[in-house]
């Protein structure tokens, strides 16, 4: 089928995406991709938009990929959108869900998002991974810095042993906090646009993007549509993952 291709958010991986991935591949062709610094994809000095976007033309050129449909959550939301608007005629359809193409440090109401990603990524540095014998002993140290269950769940999935059978993480943590504010910053260089049609899918109670965004977002993309996923927030496709299904399908079919 029609090739489509998912990109996960800060801290994921492409395994994020494996129950929507079967679903959407009884009817397209599936890529799910771990991106640089992340999953089981090779650590790198730098983490910047232009890399991610090079990186996500360099897959699709080695697997002969043409007109895919993408899709991209949070930080891979903006890595599908910028390489959309660099090559139009490269894609089919776009689907960004919750996040918006806007800088989430420059907005005083922002600020909150941008701080807890400092929090999270302080904090994960903090911890001394191979000093733990047990996966149960990291589980109760994460919850000593994050209140919420699901969080410390995703960020469990981040951790992996090496060769010796130490607990390490599969994040670059050190890299993603040195590029943290390029990973928060917006579209304010970028003067292209696409025409495509573009779906923009936030969960209710995220503080990611709004009905206001939807502005600045059709700047970029004149045909865009915004739908809302009720009771959840910023990890939608964990929350609701029924639902999301059906947005996408919605759109998609």
């Amino acid at each position: 089928g029609q090739p489509l291709v998912i990109l996960h958010g800060l801290y994921g991986s492409s395994d994020n995406w494996m129950t929507q991935g079967k679903v959407l591949a009884e009817h397209f062709e599936v890529y799910l991709i771990d991106q640089r610094n992340h999953g089981q994809s090779p650590h790198a000095e730098s983490h910047t938009y232009t890399d991610m976007v090079n990186d996500l033309e360099a897959f699709l050129q080695q697997h002969n990929i043409h007109n895919p449909i993408l899709i991209g959550h949070s930080m891979g939301g903006k890595v599908v959108m910028r390489y959309a608007l660099a090559h139009p005629q490269k894609v089919k359809k776009v689907i960004v869900v919750d996040i918006a193409p806007k800088d989430y440090s420059a907005y005083a109401n922002y600020g909150r998002v941008t701080s807890d990603h400092e929090y999270i990524l302080n904090s994960l540095s903090s911890i001394a991974l191979d000093t733990f014998k047990m996966r149960n002993a990291i589980s109760t140290q994460l919850k000593a810095y994050f209140k919420s269950e699901q969080l410390v769940m995703f960020l469990l999935k981040n951790i992996k042993r090496s060769e010796s059978g130490k607990f390490q993480w599969k994040m670059n943590i050190e890299v993603l906090k040195k590029d943290l504010p390029e990973i928060m910053k917006g579209f304010t260089t970028v003067n292209e646009t696409c025409e495509h049609p573009t779906l923009f899918i936030k969960g209710e109670d995220s503080p990611y993007i709004d009905e206001d965004d939807m502005f600045q977002v059709r700047k970029y993309f004149p045909n865009a549509e915004l739908v809302t996923i009720p009771k959840a927030g910023h990890w939608l496709h964990y929350e609701q993952p029924e639902l999301l299904l059906k947005t996408l399908h919605y759109f998609l079919l």
